[in-house]
């Protein structure tokens, strides 16, 4: 993993056309050991870790099947935190922003106006909140980075053998 960011993705391109290498994926995963860990519908599958190895850090892998520009299928693979954490993720990070900008208009109309600038706080809460959220996605990367590559490799195992191409 060359440096953390928020959700990584991939691509993986087919020969199949899309709907074929679904199909074709969905049988091979039907027929794995591991096909209670995997769900699959329409052009879109999503590989999960068991729950005794789920961690708050565990993320998942969601593929979606395209048509790609070239003919055939793109597989574009997105890794993620399971939908309760990257919720509680999205809505902090939300939360410490409004802090930033409310704060910092609200303590520029108060100095413009004489007063105490005291809604500057919210700038000086919200700033090191974002980075503890930017830190704490890297470091549940970093935390993740062996669930990620054992995601990878069951997806490689999976579509090995289906036509595959660098994209």
């Amino acid at each position: 993993m060359d440096s953390p960011r928020l959700r990584p993705t991939f691509d993986l391109d087919l020969d199949l056309p899309p709907d074929h290498a679904m199909t074709a994926l969905r049988r091979r995963m039907e027929g794995g050991p591991r096909s209670r860990r995997c769900q699959s519908k329409g052009r879109c599958a999503e590989f999960f870790l068991s729950d005794d190895d789920r961690h708050l850090w565990t993320p998942y892998l969601s593929v979606q099947a395209e048509d790609a520009p070239g003919g055939g299928t793109r597989l574009h693979g997105r890794f993620a935190p399971y939908p309760e954490v990257w919720t509680f993720f999205m809505f902090a990070y939300g939360v410490a922003w409004f802090a930033v900008l409310f704060g910092g208009a609200f303590g520029y109309a108060q100095w413009a106006s004489g007063e105490s600038p005291w809604g500057l706080w919210g700038v000086w809460i919200g700033l090191p909140a974002v980075l503890l959220l930017h830190l704490g996605s890297a470091l549940g990367q970093r935390l993740g980075a062996p669930d990620m590559v054992e995601l990878r490799s069951r997806l490689d195992g999976l579509v090995a053998g289906l036509e595959t191409r660098d994209p």
